[in-house]
This record gives structure tokens, C-alpha cells and sequence, in this order.
């Protein structure tokens, strides 16, 4: 299903943000400048309409929250993505290719699709504007087509509350009362590719597996920290959202599947070029203020292995994600506003008082990013795995994933055996890739290095272990459980990139503690370990990590026409330079003509309202009798000859950015366009001289 949003005027769906001081409230669009209508936005909207209903007697209560859920406990049936353009994944390919070229800049391509509106307040009683309150909104502009996907996981009998109630929209956005936001909204069968979620067979599976997932964010996520806060959003998928997404896959035989022994899901990180990333160690410094040198490339220091820094000054490194080839890898977030309408929807907005209105922000980590983890499961857990994801449809994951946030592709990759072999070491560096939870012998949470030890000792079964070198970090892990609508307990863990040496004089195997995880809760992605032998120096390369867009096929015909309004307006402004540096040429002789040049501009507007065409216009002018007027206009018109500026302009620009260019103006319009412009810089050019300066 999907729902279609025709603009019928202008429409702003306010982002929060304003544009260097020049756009005091901004659309909502994204990294390309493609605007695009929130799901959160969208679906307060049919929410409102289905409320109205539901006050004016045509559904029930009941009805109302079997399709939106329930404050607290109860889900919403109704599922959307944002609403983008038509052909939209179209143009974004188009965009792509063209990347390279400075042509399309996100303010380049948001100007295709947008404009923007100045408007002040007006004081009632004196009829004059408000001192400080002229503001420029920008508005999308209408006659776009948006386009939501829509999942209905219903009855047929509230799937007709929400058809009643998606037809009753009629407005979006702010200044509905102000002739902006009239849409036609419709909800419309769509047919849409179905999802493959497993790349391998099952004769792939052992009796121990290590099953590679893919999770794609096609839309931003968010990822709730440990302490439940939404204003924040961890830099990683965790362990426990993935194990939510399987349980929830395999409904009633969940419980089937984890009583076949203890099913690990790791955390999914960054990927970087195609290989996972891990947290980066807390024991890496860099020299303070050091930077990447010209290469990309900085060698910093592990504090492990005890270097002589000399009387250099120390600042630890803070990377987040390393690759194993040593690029630094970022996880790129967002924040998006929101606000909440009061109890009384009368009230059309969010006042900031105790009337059940709020303002807040929500933090998410952005689109089209990729994420990798490991699931480790014998053969009949994998079996049903596979199962379950191969009859799984679109795939949503995180909060919010009811409306704008949470869409993913999420694909079972890779699989491969697990296999022990023995690896005697005498001292090796353990690094936690993920949050690890210890419990003392009393079963209490607690962070104390003899409470690791004692882990370590249990899985290699040697007893003569020591931790050496720690660099520990410390975390607070809570969360809210919105079933019981109750905070779960707070406490402490060590944190994803302490680490720490270990030895044994007797050595112990390393093998064993390889594909296997330390701790509590190791099936919600805590405990992961990475063990290294040591190395044999202290320095450390690591690389900065470049810009990488994928290049796409070469695209021979710009079938969605992008490029070709993008070119239009490039010509467009060029024409207006044109015109300011060639009348800037001749501004010497203009200048000494004084009244006459005066007479002859106001003779070329006059001609420019009546005459249709550059020759009409040439033609009137010959008919001018007094001989110095009809030589200074015949002149101005001769200076801006549309045919020639088109000609050179079109010529620079397939020079520029080699991309075949032809303006699609008649002969007429261009000379309308060209001699709009041409006239407005006589005038100015004019006042410059009266006034007795310079033309700008």
C-alpha cells in the first residue's frame, strides 16, 4: 500500500531549523535537497482526522485505538515512511553520478523544488507592521506528488476507518489558515519487490554457526540509550534490538528456539569499504592537537606497552570505530524537532504549557549507512532463523519505527563454521568489543577486575591468570520497559573499547575464548571480546577515513530531467551576470550621457511591456526621430543580444561541466528573461549615477 500527497498550494512542513540567517523556517529535505513530508507529520494528520471521527460519532473508541494504539501499552497498526517525490529513487541515481560536479549543491537542487515567502505581523489597531517580525519562510511549491509507503497490519474493518481517514486530510504543514498546506491525500494499492532477507542455502549450516547479518538503514533509526533517553541515540544497533527483531519473527517457536541452548546475537557496527567495524581502543593517544598528515595517515601511540612520550603531551585518541586495516570509521547522526498539540485539538499547535503540548527533539543515526553483526546459533536455531526471515516482509526496527524512523534492509549474509582450535599464549591484549556485564559471587552487578578474572579463569580453565595494563571504561546500563511502563534497574558495566593485558606463566589457550562471549546477557550483544597476541610496537597507523560515494552506471539520458533544471537555473543566473559585467564594461560611455540616458532607458521599459519579441523591439527603435535618443537605445540593445548571450553561455557551460545543455526558452521567452534582467540593471545602473558613485 502506499499513500499519495498531491500539493495543491504551497507547503511547509517545518523542520525546526532556519538557513544561515536567511530562511528564519525551513522544509524538512535531505542530504541531496530533496524535500520530503515526515511519516510523523503525515500520520498526525490522518490521526487527527480519524479523531474527529471518532468526536463526531462515526467509529468508536475502541475502533480509534485498535488502528493508533494506546498511550503507554498498545502499538499503532498504522505504518509509514516519509513521503518522497515521485521517481524520487530516480533522481537521487542521477544526482549520484553527477555528484562530482559543483553543479549540484543541496541548495541548487532544494531551489528546483522549493521558494520562499517574506511576511510580517501587522498591528490590528494601527494597521502598520510590527517592528522586528519580518520573516522568510521557505514552502515546497505545489503540484508535487509525494509518495508513502504504507503497511496496514489490520482487519478490514479498521483498514476502512483509516481509507475514511487518510480522503478527510485536507491540510498539512504550518499557515493552514493562511492559504499554505491544501493537499488531496489518498491511500492507493502499491506493488512493491519482495524483500530478500537470507543469501545462503541451508546446506550451508554446521552444528556451530556464525551467521553474518547486513542491516541497511533506509531511513533514520533510532537506537535509544542504555538509559532510555531519546534525546540521544547510541552509534551502534544493539545486540538486543536484533534479538527483538528475530523474536518477533519467530512468534510462538521463540521459546522453542532458545531452549536448544543459548542463541548469541552480537552487536551490528559501522561497516567501513564492506569489513565491520569495532570500537576503538580507550588505551590509543595521539599527541595534543595532533592531526592526519597530507596522506591521510597519523601515528598515534598504545599506552599499553608503556612508550617514552618524552615531554610531549598526551590527549586520548576518542576514535570511535576502527576498521581492521586501521581506517577510522564515523557514525553520522541527525536530530529531528517535534512537537505534540495539546488535549484541545482546537489549539493548532504546541503552546509550552501544561495543557498536554510539548516540544522535543529526537536524535537518530542517519539514512544509508550500513551495520554488521554476528549471530552464533547450532543448526536448529539457524534452520529456524531462516525460516522465520524468508517469510518476513518489510522489516522495521528501533523506536519510532510506526512512522518516519526504523526502516531497514535487513539480510541473513554469511555463514561460516565455527571451528575451536588450541592457541597457547603466555600474554595476549583483550579488548572488549562491546559492553561486558559481570555479577559477583553474590549475583551482584559489579565492575571489580577480580570479577573478570574469575570469568576468564572459568573459560580457559587456568588459574593463574592476571590482568595487567587496564584501561577500563565505565558505563551506566538501564532502560524503560514500555509493556510495564517501568524504568528497568540502573547499574554499572565496563565499557566497549576498555582493555586490558593478560598473562600466565603456565599459558593458557586463547583458542577458547575466540567466537566466544564474557558475562551476562550474551545473547543481547554484551560480552563480545577480541584477543590479540601483543604487538611489537607502541605505534599505532591509522587512517582517516575518505569520502566514499559509490559511483553508479553510467547514466546516458537524464530521464528524470534533474540535471536539466539544474543547468536551466545556472543559465538563468548567468545571464543576469552576463548582463552586470557587460553593462559594467561600457559604464564609462554611459556615464557621460547623463538625461539622455535617463529618456533612453524609460523609452526601453516602455518598449519592453508592448513589444513581444528582440526584433519588434529593434524595430520601434528605428523609428525613434530624435537622432541622439535613437542612436543611445540603438545601442543598449545592441550591447545584450539574446541569441548571441544564449549561444556563448550554453557554450561555457557544456565546456564546464560536460554535460550536453540546450535552454528548452523560446526565442520570445529568452528575450523576455534576458531583457527582464537587462532593465533591471539599466535602472540601477542609472540611480548609481545620480547619485554620484559607482555601479556596483
Amino acid at each position: 500500500m502506499k499513500i499519495t500527497i498531491k500539493l495543491l498550494s504551497d507547503l511547509c512542513t517545518c523542520s525546526g531549523e532556519t538557513y544561515n540567517s536567511v530562511v528564519d523556517m525551513d522544509v524538512v529535505y535531505d542530504e541531496n535537497g530533496i524535500p520530503y513530508i515526515p511519516a510523523k507529520r503525515i500520520k498526525g494528520c490522518i490521526r487527527e482526522a480519524a479523531l474527529e471521527m471518532k468526536e463526531m460519532g462515526f467509529i468508536s473508541e475502541a475502533q480509534y485505538e485498535s488502528v493508533f494504539g494506546k498511550e503507554g501499552n498498545t502499538k499503532s497498526k498504522l505504518i509509514l515512511s516519509s513521503a518522497y517525490i515521485q521517481d524520487y529513487e530516480n533522481i537521487v541515481e542521477s544526482l549520484k553520478y553527477f555528484h562530482k560536479n559543483e553543479l549540484v549543491s543541496q541548495q541548487n537542487v532544494l531551489e528546483q523544488y522549493t521558494s520562499t515567502r517574506t511576511q510580517t505581523a501587522v498591528d490590528l489597531e494601527t494597521g502598520v507592521a510590527d517592528e522586528n517580525s519580518l520573516r522568510t519562510i521557505r514552502v515546497v511549491n505545489k503540484g508535487l506528488v509525494f509518495e508513502a509507503e504504507c503497511e496496514l497490519k489490520m482487519n478490514e474493518a479498521d483498514r476502512k476507518v483509516v481509507e475514511q481517514a487518510v480522503s478527510l486530510v485536507k491540510h498539512m504543514g504550518v499557515s493552514r489558515t493562511r492559504g499554505l498546506g491544501l493537499v488531496e491525500m489518498k491511500l492507493e494499492d502499491g506493488k512493491k519487490k519482495k524483500a530478500e532477507h537470507v543469501l545462503f542455502k541451508k546446506d550451508q549450516l554446521s552444528d556451530k554457526n556464525k551467521i553474518g547479518y547486513k542491516i541497511h538503514l533506509k531511513s533514520p533509526m533510532i537506537c535509544k540509550s542504555a538509559k532510555g533517553n531519546q534525546a540521544d541515540t547510541e552509534n551502534y544497533i544493539a545486540g538486543s534490538k536484533v534479538l527483538g527483531l528475530l523474536a518477533g519473527t519467530l512468534k510462538e517457536k521463540y521459546s522453542t528456539v532458545l531452549d536448544g541452548g543459548e542463541l548469541i546475537v552480537s552487536n551490528a557496527y559501522i561497516m567501513n569499504k564492506g569489513q565491520r567495524c569495532l570500537p576503538g581502543k580507550i588505551s590509543l593517544q595521539k599527541v595534543k592537537d595532533q592531526r592526519y598528515d597530507s596522506d591521510g595517515k597519523m601515528v598515534i601511540l598504545d599506552m599499553q606497552y608503556e612508550p617514552d612520550t618524552g615531554d610531549r603531551q598526551m590527549t586520548p585518541a576518542n576514535l570511535d570505530f576502527v576498521d581492521k586495516d586501521g581506517v577510522v570509521a564515523d557514525v553520522i547522526t541527525e536530530i529531528s524537532y517535534h512537537h505534540q498539540r495539546p488535549v484541545d485539538k482546537s489549539i493548532g499547535r504546541a503552546t509550552g504549557e501544561e495543557d498536554g503540548s510539548s516540544f522535543y527533539q529526537l536524535a537518530s543515526i542517519s539514512a544509508g549507512q550500513d551495520f554488521y553483526g554476528y549471530i552464533y546459533a547450532n543448526k536448529v536455531q539457524a534452520e529456524a532463523l531462516m525460516d522465520a526471515m524468508a517469510g518476513t516482509g518489510n522489516v522495521r526496527m528501533g523506536y519510532g519505527k510506526s512512522s518516519e524512523f526504523g526502516a531497514v534492509d535487513f539480510v541473513f549474509e554469511t555463514v561460516e563454521k565455527i571451528q575451536k582450535e588450541t592457541v597457547i599464549l603466555h600474554d595476549a591484549v583483550i579488548t572488549l568489543a562491546s559492553d561486558i556485564i559481570l555479577y559477583n559471587e553474590n549475583g551482584i552487578p559489579t565492575t571489580e577486575i577480580g570479577a573478570l578474572k574469575r570469568y576468564l579463569e572459568n573459560m580457559t580453565e587456568t588459574f593463574d591468570l592476571e590482568i595487567t595494563h587496564p584501561f577500563l571504561n565505565f558505563v551506566t546500563i538501564g532502560g524503560f520497559n514500555v509493556s510495564w511502563n517501568r524504568r528497568k534497574p540502573i547499574f554499572n558495566a565496563l565499557g566497549k573499547g576498555s582493555t586490558f593485558r593478560l598473562h600466565s606463566e603456565r599459558g593458557f589457550d586463547a583458542g577458547r575464548l575466540r567466537h566466544e562471549f564474557i558475562g551476562e546477557r550474551v545473547s543481547e550483544g554484551y560480552g563480545e571480546i577480541q584477543v590479540k597476541e601483543l604487538a611489537e610496537t607502541a605505534e599505532v597507523t591509522v587512517w582517516k577515513n575518505a569520502v566514499n560515494v559509490s559511483e553508479t552506471e553510467e547514466i546516458k539520458n537524464d530521464h528524470t530531467g534533474i540535471m536539466q533544471k539544474l543547468l536551466q537555473a545556472e543559465f538563468e543566473r548567468r545571464v543576469q551576470s552576463y548582463v552586470r559585467e557587460t553593462l559594467n564594461q561600457k559604464k564609462g560611455i554611459y556615464q557621460k550621457k547623463g538625461t539622455t540616458l535617463n529618456a533612453a532607458i524609460a523609452k526601453l521599459r516602455i518598449l519592453f511591456r508592448t513589444e513581444q519579441s528582440y526584433a519588434d523591439m529593434k524595430k520601434q527603435i528605428r523609428g525613434i526621430e530624435a537622432t541622439e535618443k535613437n542612436g543611445l537605445c540603438t545601442g543598449l540593445v545592441q550591447l545584450v543580444v539574446p541569441d548571441q548571450l544564449k549561444e556563448e553561455i550554453s557554450k561555457q557551460m557544456r565546456q564546464e561541466y560536460q554535460i550536453d545543455f540546450h535552454t528548452k526558452l523560446s526565442e520570445n521567452a529568452l528575450y523576455r528573461m534576458v531583457y527582464r534582467a537587462y532593465i533591471t540593471e539599466l535602472k540601477q545602473f542609472v540611480r548609481t549615477i545620480e547619485k554620484g558613485g559607482e555601479s556596483k
